[in-house]
């Protein structure tokens, strides 16, 4: 019994050192990354814009019906819902632009950020979309997705450009009893002349599509992002940062990837629209349905094993925790048994539940047993409609995610129980000492 107990000891004190290892020497440069302003701009930009890409993802529901005779009745409706879904999801980055354009502009004291938008605007649809005045019409290929990458540019040089130019008094200075707004329209006149004329000259008279260009470096990465290492790569480093008590989420599913999650579901929806396979597997969804459920860690069935726990502790932070982690919020039960640095909880938590349902989805997915996800949902959409919503009504998705937390149920089990008779041992010391 003693040598099992120095060997339990030697485990946590290795499991101590690694989280430690994490904290120290993995975590600084994520979070640097993560924190850096224009990261951290383009992010929130981006989640602004859910609202618009879910409304725009629902006639995609109406227009591809699960049961063929509900399709033959909305048959009729579908070039309507159709412009819903093209006035909204293939306007995406058009719309994104004004977000990120005010969300840049936050950074700066001096910035309007109105007026900001409305220059990043005009910057970015003279870039992607001049007028062909022969025809009176312009291509909106590049509101779509396919001109988010480019906009991320415009928008920085615009921010920056109009920053460098009231800061070395590139501006017209009006007295200061004129009115703030008036003030700061003819304070941005100059720069945003220059800007303008900057990009019809890059556009229009020298011919460079950057647009084009940056699509030919970007969508390399595209591709990678859509692979099954980067899906392993990402669930890692997500379960590795929460298990220290650092939002792994905001470096990797809402950071690095993040713009990557959106190009790939609109693409997948634009596929969809036009009757066309789905070429992207990894979505924002995706770790919804199979990395996320019940939250970071696949707790949810864990929790429910703590329902009848004889530990007084465990019990009651279930009770409280299971309310919330129907809706994918997990955060109770990570900082409250806790999961957060318990070495017990190293291994299953960072590699036997989260990782192993990425890897489980990515398989059913790339195999055709299940289909990707092609709608935008809200992220505390409960476990078993989340993937029904998401992919349009495919129950295949609903069997397969039911499956997987019965596996993490099993998997949970056994440590469940271990910390359970940790916590039990603890609350019977407690009441001793009393």
């Amino acid at each position: 019994m003693e040598e099992k107990q120095i060997k339990a000891s030697q485990f946590e004190a290795l499991m101590d050192r690694f989280g430690a290892w994490i904290e120290r020497y993995l975590a600084p440069p994520l979070v640097k990354m993560g924190n850096q302003r224009h990261f951290a701009a383009i992010r929130a930009a981006l989640i602004r814009t859910i609202p618009l890409i879910i409304v725009g993802s629902i006639p995609l529901i109406f227009t591809n019906l699960p049961v063929q005779s509900w399709a033959d009745v909305m048959a009729p409706y579908n070039e309507m819902l159709n412009i819903l879904y093209t006035m909204t999801m293939n306007f995406m980055t058009l719309y994104l632009a004004v977000s990120l354009g005010s969300e840049l502009a936050r950074m700066y004291e001096e910035q309007d950020p109105t007026i900001i938008a409305i220059v990043t605007v005009a910057c970015f649809i003279i870039t992607v979309a001049p007028v062909d005045l022969a025809t009176g019409t312009l291509s909106i290929s590049g509101f779509s997705a396919k001109g988010m990458f480019t906009l991320f540019v415009i928008a920085i040089i615009v921010v920056e450009f109009m920053h460098f130019a009231y800061k070395h008094n590139v501006i017209i200075r009006l007295p200061k009893v004129v009115p703030s707004g008036i003030a700061q329209s003819f304070a941005s006149l100059l720069p945003m002349t220059i800007l303008l004329v900057f990009f019809w000259l890059l556009r229009v008279v020298i011919g460079f599509d950057l647009n084009a260009v940056l699509g030919l470096i970007v969508s390399p990465l595209i591709s990678v992002s859509d692979t099954w290492y980067a899906a392993f790569i990402c669930a890692l480093l997500l379960q590795a940062l929460w298990f220290v008590g650092i939002h792994g989420g905001s470096f990797t599913v809402w950071g690095v990837m993040y713009p990557f999650l959106m190009a790939n579901i609109a693409e997948n929806a634009a596929s969809v629209a036009a009757g066309q396979p789905m070429p992207h597997i990894i979505t924002e969804p995706f770790f919804y349905s199979w990395t996320m459920i019940g939250g970071v860690g696949m707790t949810l069935p864990l929790l429910f094993i703590w329902l009848k726990s004889k530990s007084a502790h465990l019990r009651e932070v279930a009770r409280l925790s299971i309310m919330p982690g129907v809706f994918c919020v997990n955060e109770p039960v990570l900082f409250g048994a806790p999961i957060v640095l318990n070495p017990l909880m190293f291994i299953p938590f960072i590699f036997l539940t989260s990782l192993l349902g990425t890897m489980y989805g990515y398989v059913l997915t790339a195999f055709g047993w299940i289909s990707p996800a092609y709608i935008q949902i809200p992220w505390t959409t409960p476990p078993l409609l989340q993937p029904y919503l998401s992919t349009g009504g495919d129950w295949r998705n609903v069997i397969a995610q039911a499956i997987l937390i019965v596996i993490m149920g099993i998997i949970w089990y056994p440590f469940a129980k271990l910390y359970e008779k940790r916590c039990l041992d603890e609350e019977v010391a407690n009441t001793e000492a009393e």
